[in-house]
């Protein structure tokens, strides 16, 4: 696995990016990134991390700001939220997020990148998404290797220590309970680490304004 897409699986930026290139220039990006950790939503809460790779450092936050019913069942509104590195101001994720036993899925995404509106991403691009997602959770699962006790800027953790060998080199992870939505307090790999730097409460939407359709890009 590339540093590349080690970063949009530990991070979210990767949709970030896709998501504002599309919608600023009209082409596709990279398939939707997953986070390690069970998604374990409570309407406000949330996790801002500091993520290290190379010569990039970038911040990003996690935060379930809302729910509401989709198909009888509950959907949260959970934003990911992404500042640093070449970004132009902070770009904000918005998805709709739906749990069915084990698997949870996105039925709606919407994506604002700074002094541009919202855009809602439209159904034939949310399928290559879906698509990305169910690939990504196809893989190895993870190793566990123990509980331990961790400090990192948010504070000190009870942790279980794990490791994801699906990739051509091996990553390290460290999740609590005590942490929405993911769980995760910190990750490292050959060229990244990633650090929970503040644990949230009373979040509430960044995203300004009425989305807007994307149009689908012509090629």
């Amino acid at each position: 696995m590339n540093l590349a897409r080690r970063i949009a699986l530990v991070s979210g930026i990767a949709l970030c990016v896709a998501a504002s290139v599309w919608a600023q220039m009209g082409r596709m990006g990279p398939q939707m990134p997953s986070m390690p950790g069970k998604f374990n939503p409570e309407v406000g809460t949330g996790a801002q991390y500091q993520m290290q790779a190379k010569n990039m450092n970038m911040n990003f936050t996690y935060a379930v700001v809302g729910k509401e019913s989709v198909d009888g069942g509950t959907g949260y509104w959970m934003e990911i939220r992404t500042t640093g590195g070449q970004m132009p101001g902070e770009m904000v994720t918005k998805q709709l997020m739906v749990i069915d036993g084990d698997k949870v899925g996105i039925k709606k995404m919407i994506t604002q990148v700074a002094g541009r509106p919202p855009m809602e991403m439209p159904g034939m691009m949310m399928s290559r998404v879906q698509q990305g997602q169910a690939q990504a959770e196809s893989g190895q699962k993870p190793q566990v290797i123990g509980t331990e006790t961790i400090t990192v800027p948010a504070g000190t953790f009870v942790c279980q220590h794990m490791r994801s060998t699906s990739g051509k080199e091996p990553m390290d992870f460290w999740v609590s309970t005590n942490v929405r939505p993911y769980g995760v307090v910190k990750m490292t790999g050959q060229d990244l680490s990633m650090v929970l730097e503040k644990v949230l409460t009373g979040e509430t939407s960044h995203i300004k304004g009425t989305p807007q359709k994307m149009e689908m890009p012509h090629f």
